[in-house]
């Protein structure tokens, strides 16, 4: 579970404020190359899998072959009344304290991210234009032929097929559907839109996240 804790600092002469986060972050003892940047692999907690941290955190010089675990701070710019709107990239991590730096003699690899062949994940959240919907039964789903690249299933309406790729990445491409009619209160283009948009994918044995940088799309779990 994410440890995160929410302070607010308020500037009355500015009548504007910013916000700190203060979240513990644990770092591989080895890095990536993404997008020709060389980044860091990080994890909310030690049970997690390593994630490609794209960011610079100010005020940490990492050193490969070492294992940490430190306390970061998340900046937001200050927002005044009424709010400005800003872009992720306005947003500065800072190292607050290291709290553990440890040796290893066998580095962590990423090669490429682990869907179990012919998985199949059902829709539980989806994040529509109106908020994020939750499902307790739903018709929508994921299936991965991770052998061949491609992912089958259905967007609530319409089944569909797709290829996709993974690195530290994940991108779906081609995709193709039948051409039923939708009901009204179809979730299929919110569907297809998340697929369009997903760009990493974090999945655990039950659960399987995609996001947009770090927007969650989208929430699927695994069908026995």
């Amino acid at each position: 579970m994410k440890k995160i804790i929410l302070l607010f600092i308020f500037f009355s002469a500015f009548k504007a404020f910013s916000a700190v986060y203060l979240k513990v972050l644990y770092i591989a003892d080895s890095s990536v190359i993404y997008n020709s940047k060389k980044c860091l692999l990080t994890r909310d907690s030690p049970t997690d899998i390593y994630q490609v941290f794209d960011k610079t955190i100010e005020g940490f010089t990492y050193e490969e072959g070492f294992e940490y675990c430190i306390l970061m701070e998340i900046q937001t710019p200050g927002i005044s009344e009424p709010p400005i709107p800003f872009d992720s990239s306005q947003i500065k991590y800072v190292l607050s304290e290291i709290k553990s730096k440890k040796k290893t003699s066998v580095h962590t690899t990423i090669k490429s991210i682990t869907i179990p062949d012919s998985s199949r994940w059902i829709l539980y959240k989806l994040k529509t234009k109106d908020g994020t919907k939750t499902f307790s039964i739903s018709k929508a789903y994921l299936q991965f032929d991770v052998k061949n690249n491609i992912v089958t299933g259905n967007t609530d309406c319409n089944d569909f097929t797709a290829s996709f790729s993974t690195d530290t990445t994940i991108k779906f491409e081609n995709i193709i559907t039948t051409k039923m009619s939708c009901k009204k209160f179809s979730n299929e283009t919110a569907f297809l839109n998340m697929l369009n948009t997903a760009t990493k994918l974090k999945v655990t044995q039950k659960l399987l996240y995609l996001f947009d940088d770090k927007k969650l799309l989208a929430l699927f779990t695994r069908k026995k």
